[in-house]
């Protein structure tokens, strides 16, 4: 078992958060918003991937995952690409009544 950042912090970096402060950056590393347990192999083949290029094998839990995505992204104000827009979008049509996620 590992700790997925749902957003991975190399994506996170690619899409904004390079203009963020030091300790908003450790703020988002540390989000339990944006930290779920994972399957070791599973997080290892998502590396520093998006919606685009991954998304869990449990496709049961890929709505909530992608909301949760969104959700980290839009707390820290950082973009999505085309590809990841469109991966999210295709996610959330089989679920629409997703909601976005809060931490506890």
């Amino acid at each position: 078992m590992q700790i997925d950042h749902v957003v991975a912090l190399g994506d996170a970096w690619q899409k904004g958060a390079q203009g963020l402060s030091p300790m908003q950056r450790q703020s988002l590393a540390n989000d339990p918003l944006n930290l779920i347990a994972a399957d070791g192999p599973a997080n290892q083949q998502k590396s520093a991937g998006d919606a685009a290029t991954w998304l869990p094998k449990n496709k049961s839990f890929r709505c909530h995952y992608v909301a949760r995505q969104i959700s980290v992204k839009a707390a820290y104000g950082l973009w999505v690409t085309e590809a990841e827009k469109d991966a999210m979008k295709r996610v959330l049509a089989s679920c629409p009544e997703q909601e976005t996620v809060r931490a506890n």
